[in-house]
């Protein structure tokens, strides 16, 4: 009877255990100890959730370290994270809450993001923490108890609070003097931006966002990249700005995987393997359109050589005996520049020589540009983008051929341009316009249209080498769209007959029989149509010929 009393004494309960925990982190003077940012995640934040222990993983003790060698050296801070990893509970709901607890007077934080809408479901998830945290509802007291959308709270009788804003709906001149939280300003991949509204985001975030906060109040972004050169990768090269990014595999050399407690190796790969391109956005932090761009980005940057020099355009070119320089010229509107590029020929060697973006340029002065181009570099051949119109009888040099971009031209000219692209013998000038413009172009062969260009040195280069492939020895036969070519055989047949024609015209060895019947699995295992199969496929390009299908 004595041994089981004295059992019971020892024993406590689980709301006893958190009452010690608490009373534990009050200092002698009756003050709360909160400690650095590791320790309160750790040791209070990890209270509201039903595994704590997944607070110990080791890319929070990173992300928590940084933040402390930001706020000790007064720098802001950019994180890319994959989703599902705590990414906003971290950065954006704790660092928030931390934040007005460290406080000595009373504070307010901006949470921000795209829409208000998403800003406000962040501070739902706030208090939701707050209130389910047996800790923190003995340091704070709510002041809004029955507003969802609201962070209103007294700790140590001084008001704090936590506002929520849209990215252009937050009103200009007010400051903060706790912290700015822009979460996803960018949206996120499963609801991206319209390609042409991702410079606007950077526009405003740069020119307003970033003077909420007072001087010296830390600025921390959080998100998944959407392109090539987006906001995010713009703060990862401003000096005001510390960067971590860690994709869940292989976030450093030594680590394979980011967070094994939660997603092991074998899951990542799963989910690699069913939906790789959401995979390489969402996990690997590759931007989201360049998994639906035409090139990719190591692509063009494996063609770029910095050795090459930019000539000028007004200068007389001494070209040598067997050298040819070929151009192309994308005409832009008011909205984005035109851009022209030249490149030499020598034997198979095929590099660039010029690169020049019009920005803002009447038609006139482009004629006269091009016609001095053309005369002071003996210009073989070129193509000048008609399309529109826009330099018809304005005295243009016969030299410059013009075309009219077509959804058939448009996949000829992309495909030599992958072509040379996997010749190995292009070179390109290193210029990062030049290769954002490029790249920002996806497999549709469309283009945002933003201040910087619509796709311009895409298609710009891909005329000039057309205009190479047409000449001598590089003139290959390229197959066009499908869709095209088939309307071109049969343009009044009906869907069944032209498939018939199809498989008549390709000539396929041995029975048909089998293609027809469904026993020969095409490369695409999506693809529903009983004509797509093996034979279809262009290796060198990845590409299916009748289903569009990259792989």
């Amino acid at each position: 009877m004595q041994k089981n009393k004295k059992i019971n004494e020892e024993l406590t309960t689980y709301t006893d255990a958190f009452d010690r925990l608490a009373d534990g982190l009050i200092s002698t003077d009756g003050r709360r100890y909160i400690g650095d940012f590791h320790s309160f995640l750790r040791d209070v934040w990890a209270q509201s959730f039903d595994h704590p222990e997944y607070f110990d993983a080791w890319h929070i003790g990173v992300l928590a370290d940084d933040i402390e060698r930001c706020l000790e050296e007064q720098k802001n801070y950019v994180a890319v994270l994959p989703r599902f990893h705590f990414k906003s509970t971290i950065l954006g709901h704790a660092f928030s809450v931390w934040r007005l607890l460290k406080a000595k007077r009373d504070a307010s934080v901006l949470y921000l993001s795209y829409s208000d809408g998403m800003a406000r479901y962040h501070l739902s998830e706030i208090n939701k923490s707050v209130q389910r945290n047996p800790i923190l509802k003995q340091w704070m007291v709510n002041r809004s108890p029955k507003a969802d959308f609201s962070f209103r709270y007294y700790i140590d009788k001084n008001p704090m609070e936590i506002m929520h804003g849209g990215l252009f709906s937050f009103k200009r001149g007010m400051h903060v003097n706790g912290a700015l939280i822009a979460d996803d300003v960018l949206r996120d991949p499963e609801n991206p931006l319209n390609m042409g509204q991702i410079t606007k985001v950077e526009e405003h975030f740069m020119t307003e966002s970033l003077f909420i906060p007072l001087k010296g109040v830390p600025v921390i972004v959080l998100g998944t990249p959407m392109m090539p050169g987006d906001l995010l990768s713009k703060l990862q090269d401003d000096e005001r700005f510390e960067s971590r990014v860690l994709p869940a595999l292989d976030p450093t050399p030594k680590r394979r995987v980011l967070m094994p407690e939660l997603y092991n190796e074998d899951w990542l790969l799963e989910q690699q393997k069913a939906r790789p391109k959401s995979f390489a956005s969402e996990f690997l932090l590759q931007p989201h359109f360049s998994t639906e761009s035409y090139f990719e980005e190591d692509q063009i940057t494996a063609c770029e050589d910095e050795k090459l020099v930019n000539l000028s355009y007004n200068k007389k070119y001494d070209k040598s005996v067997d050298e040819q320089i070929f151009g192309g010229f994308d005409v832009g509107k008011k909205r984005h520049p035109s851009h022209l590029v030249l490149f030499s020929r020598i034997g198979d060697n095929i590099k660039q020589i010029h690169s020049s973006f019009l920005d803002g340029w009447n038609y006139t002065d482009q004629i006269d540009y091009l016609n001095e181009v053309a005369d002071n570099y003996k210009l073989e051949n070129g193509y000048v983008d008609n399309t529109r119109g826009e330099l018809e009888d304005r005295g243009l040099s016969r030299i410059w051929r013009a075309m009219s971009f077509t959804r058939k031209s448009k996949n000829t000219m992309a495909q030599i341009f992958e072509k040379f692209i996997v010749s190995g013998n292009l070179r390109l000038i290193k210029d990062e316009r030049q290769k954002q413009q490029i790249i920002s172009v996806n497999n549709e062969l469309k283009a945002p249209e933003t201040p910087l260009g619509h796709g311009d040195a895409f298609f710009s280069i891909a005329m000039a080498l057309q205009a190479i492939h047409e000449t001598g020895e590089y003139k290959y036969e390229t197959l066009g769209g499908l869709e095209d070519w088939r309307d071109a055989v049969s343009p009044d047949e009906s869907p069944k007959q032209k498939e018939h024609a199809i498989l008549e015209k390709l000539k396929f060895e041995g029975d048909n029989k089998d293609v027809l019947n469904g026993d020969i699995e095409p490369l695409n295992p999506n693809c529903k149509e009983s004509v797509c199969r093996p034979e279809f496929w262009v290796q060198e390009n990845k590409l299916c010929l009748y289903c569009s299908y990259r792989g």
